[in-house]
């Protein structure tokens, strides 16, 4: 039989599992809706999906908070790239939600979690792939977010923050070179870059 404590571990990775999947189903639904309502930027909507990547967090109805996974994280991301891809608004929702500064948040959440070894790199270097998907969906066609990426690439806390990840090994060097090669490609038109975004699971 099991303890009281082990009764309440298991009750409460029951939840956190719960919740990670109806903020998924969330946020797959605003995806649709904002899809089909390209007309308008959405910046309430979109900015808490921003927020919640930024904190990593993710509040039940009883106000509890819990970790948002990485697998919740990379949908969320995804989710968001959709949209992106399809809505110029969104896209200029997404730069004045200081959206692109994710990159910096997504590599310290990496030092956050202390690990720098196999198999914690296999999901650092997934999370980083969507992340560079988000922000190549972001500059697309659009001057002023790439003026706005470039910028935190450029900047030395990017350069320490990705240093620091234990990213640029052997294994990934040039996986990650490659990523971030791809929102640098200035020939990308608006239709070619969400073709090849979405090819992307």
């Amino acid at each position: 039989m099991h303890t009281s404590l082990e009764n309440l571990f298991y009750f409460r990775t029951w939840i956190q599992l719960t919740l990670q999947q109806k903020w998924r189903q969330k946020a797959g639904i605003l995806s649709c809706l904002i899809t089909e309502d390209a007309m308008h930027g959405h910046p309430e909507e979109l900015g808490s999906l921003v927020e919640v990547l930024k904190s990593g967090m993710v509040t039940s109805d009883s106000g509890h908070q819990y970790k948002l996974q990485s697998d919740a994280k990379c949908d969320t991301m995804g989710t968001l790239w959709r949209i992106l891809g399809v809505n110029n608004g969104a896209q200029r929702v997404f730069g004045e939600a200081t959206g692109f500064s994710l990159l910096l948040t997504t590599l310290r959440s990496f030092q956050g979690d202390g690990h720098s070894e196999e198999p914690f790199l296999l999901v650092y270097i997934k999370v980083f792939t969507y992340i560079l998907r988000l922000m190549t969906a972001g500059v697309c066609g659009n001057t002023i977010n790439r003026t706005k990426l470039h910028a935190i690439i450029s900047s030395h806390t990017f350069y320490d923050l990705l240093s620091e990840s234990g990213l640029l090994c052997v294994d990934y060097e040039k996986q990650v070179i490659r990523l971030l090669l791809e929102p640098a490609q200035k020939f990308f038109s608006k239709a070619y870059c969400f073709e090849f975004i979405t090819r992307f699971p």
